[in-house]
């Protein structure tokens, strides 16, 4: 009598045949996702209806074998598109929303106002120029410090207040 061969792998996880379908299955998935979204907010429903899919299959396909792959994956998918259509809105908020504004550019008056009183109190900033560069910084950081005022290294019309109070 002849023996059939036995797959290793197969006999020690049932369900690999069926995963391993899967995996090319999961693969043109995310190429069909890649092409059919039109925008990043839509996107985002079909990532998640592929990975509740993907997630779904594996939990079905170590519950219930090679048959819960097909329904865990149904199952998986669904609740990954009912999760990404939530989604949807907030998401296309953040995809088109406003970028935020840029830092305050720090130069001019306040700078050299501070300078001169950093100067006065014996920190060294460098030249009494407006500019703030990184003497400036290192001098208001240091500052900050000695004072148990939060170290930022900026400017600010509150710090030159602090700094006149103390004589600066």
């Amino acid at each position: 009598m002849k023996r059939a061969a036995i797959d290793p792998a197969a006999s020690c996880f049932p369900g690999f045949a069926g995963i391993a379908k899967l995996a090319s299955v999961v693969a043109v998935a995310f190429a069909l996702a890649g092409l059919l979204a039109p925008n990043p907010a839509s996107a985002q429903i079909l990532k998640r209806g592929v990975q509740g899919g993907v997630a779904g299959a594996v939990i079905g396909g170590i519950a219930g074998g090679s048959d819960g792959i097909g329904k865990g994956a149904a199952i998986g998918a669904g609740a990954g598109l009912a999760v990404g259509a939530l989604e949807r809105e907030s998401n296309r908020r953040r995809a088109y929303a406003a970028p935020p504004p840029p830092p305050p550019a720090y130069g001019g008056q306040l700078v050299a106002d501070t300078q001169a009183a950093l100067t006065r109190l014996g920190y060294r900033p460098g030249p009494i120029d407006g500019v703030m560069g990184p003497g400036t910084s290192s001098a208001i950081r240091n500052y900050q410090y000695a004072y148990g005022l939060p170290v930022t290294g900026r400017p600010s019309p509150s710090l030159l207040d602090h700094m006149y109070s103390r004589g600066g």
